[in-house]
């Protein structure tokens, strides 16, 4: 490769080390990251009360009752949503059925990655509020008890979307929590965790699905400084005519 002139070649330098600075998001790895395991038929609960679906846990906070159950409802062929699946057959369930005796519960995921530093991280979940009026039901779905989705390094919380949504019945909502490490932070090295939460209050029943997590490398600040000021002093020194 040839350059006409020496300006030239110094704005291809300042192209390429833009580019190297503007790193594209890389997906982290979640597992049964849209519920579709374990597989379920149409308008069919799968599920327990102590157990979640494949690679998550149950996060409770809070005393237990006989009414709460984790794992996967396949709405197809049932009036309990509105709007599609966001992505495959089977949404994520946690349901709770006291709103007086029992604290918040969900499900939580510990994932291979962790925590890395001058890294913005983006997750992002849908989150529906099923819809009362299948025939057969058993309880009254009524409502929505809120939710809290949260991003975490080992048992520290980084950063929530507290309940800022509010799902009509049937419906999906998008909801994003964002977090960017510095240079330094106290939780640098610890395996992320995602958490996904029904707040327990007017209502039963939160689904979860299609979750994802993307990470993006961001330059230190003094980096980017030290790449703008070097190309502002070669381009002072270029020829003049």
């Amino acid at each position: 490769m040839s350059f006409s002139t020496p300006l030239t070649f110094l704005r291809f330098l300042a192209t390429v080390l833009a580019l190297a600075f503007t790193a594209g998001a890389a997906p982290v790895t979640i597992n049964n990251s849209s519920f579709e395991s374990p597989g379920t038929n149409p308008g069919t609960f799968t599920g327990g009360q102590t157990s979640g679906p494949t690679g998550w846990t149950v996060y409770n906070a809070g005393a237990t009752n006989n009414q709460r159950f984790f794992g996967v409802w396949n709405p197809a062929g049932t009036v309990s949503y509105l709007d599609p699946v966001p992505d495959g057959a089977n949404i994520g369930v946690v349901f709770l059925d006291n709103t007086t005796g029992i604290a918040e519960a969900g499900l939580r995921q510990t994932l291979a990655a962790t925590l890395q530093l001058s890294t913005e991280y983006r997750l992002t979940i849908e989150v529906g509020n099923f819809r009362p009026g299948t025939p057969g039901e058993t309880w009254d779905f009524t409502g929505f008890p809120g939710y809290r989705v949260d991003l975490m390094a080992g048992a520290t919380v980084l950063a929530s979307d507290n309940n800022t949504l509010a799902p009509a019945e049937g419906r999906f909502l998008t909801s994003t929590v964002s977090f960017t490490t510095g240079g330094s932070h106290a939780n640098a090295g610890q395996a992320l965790a995602i958490r996904l939460v029904n707040l327990n209050g007017a209502g039963v029943e939160v689904n979860f699905d299609n979750v994802r997590l993307d990470a993006t490398a961001v330059p230190e600040p003094s980096s980017a400084l030290l790449m703008v000021s070097g190309l502002g002093l070669a381009l002072s020194f270029r020829p003049r005519k």
